[in-house]
């Protein structure tokens, strides 16, 4: 998928230990108009993924956001923590 990897690329960039850096993706709808994509990264990153405020994830979110729609899709970023919790910046987008 052009946009999980898009994803694993900028965020591989973001990080001090890209090894640590899983992409996944899971279709929310039937004819995958609207995907999930989840981000697990090394703990000592999450900061850097996040950044101030959100600002970093939410920029990342943007560019992505961009992407998708030349192939008609919704994407929903989040950053998942070690027990699989999302982590919930403050200005994060709300679930359409």
């Amino acid at each position: 998928m052009a946009i999980e990897d898009a994803v694993r690329t900028i965020v591989e960039n973001l990080v001090t230990h890209p090894a640590d850096v899983e992409v996944s993706s899971e279709d929310l709808s039937d004819n995958g108009s609207k995907v999930k994509i989840k981000i697990h990264v090394n703990p000592e990153d999450r900061g850097r993924v996040i950044g101030r405020q959100g600002k970093t994830i939410n920029a990342l979110r943007t560019v992505i956001k961009a992407a998708a729609v030349k192939t008609n899709q919704r994407v929903n970023i989040k950053v998942i923590e070690e027990d699989d919790s999302e982590v919930s910046p403050m200005a994060e987008d709300k679930e359409e």
